[in-house]
């Protein structure tokens, strides 16, 4: 089998994995039911996994990485200033998550429910996403346009937060609206905390 092919079944693997585990919980899903849904043997699922907990773990790895690469090609964005990156940022994690209910559903119900995979997680890409944007908050201190006396790291997880928040709020209701509605108000809460008298 080719590396692309099985680069193939492993990303169907974990799109299966998110539909079974959004659907039955964590707990509820079994590594059968995810190779029933994948259309692959059960047995298959652990030549590309250890165990179900890693096929977890993995979801949120892929998952944090294309948000920390997208929010990337903003912070690198020479041409925007640090509130336009802020908000470009809020945007993105907002429409990311509001993209796939049931990836939504897995980070903000499923990890939760799992401390040790959390505790594997919080060692993970949440620092790397985390840094980025304490990066435009820094930014944003150098030039003046937000308040110097706030600090970068605790203002990046109090913007994760409320992020995180809305986002948990928005899978609990379980109504049909776009979370990338919610972009201005959001936007006006935090840069209105961050902004310079």
């Amino acid at each position: 089998m080719t590396a692309t092919r099985r680069e193939a079944k492993r990303q169907r693997i974990l799109d299966a994995a998110i539909v079974e585990i959004a659907r039955r919980g964590y707990y509820g899903t079994t590594v059968a039911t995810i190779a029933g849904r994948a259309g692959v043997a059960d047995g298959t699922i652990y030549l590309y996994f250890k165990s179900k907990e890693a096929i977890l773990v993995s979801i949120f790895e892929r998952a944090m990485q294309r948000f920390i690469d997208e929010a990337r090609g903003i912070v690198e964005d020479a041409q925007a200033g640090a509130e336009e990156k802020l908000r470009r940022l809020i945007e993105l994690h907002l429409t990311l998550l509001g993209a796939d209910r049931d990836l939504a559903v897995i980070f903000q119900v499923e990890f939760r429910h799992t401390l040790h995979v959390l505790e594997l997680l919080s060692r993970s890409r949440l620092q790397e996403y985390l840094g980025l944007i304490a990066s435009i908050v820094d930014e944003g201190k150098r030039d003046g346009v937000f308040r110097a006396t706030v600090d970068a790291s605790f203002t990046a997880k109090i913007v994760f937060g409320v992020l995180d928040e809305m986002a948990t709020d928005w899978v609990l209701a379980k109504k049909n609206t776009r979370m990338a509605a919610r972009v201005g108000p959001a936007c006006d809460l935090l840069l209105g905390g961050l902004r310079r008298p």
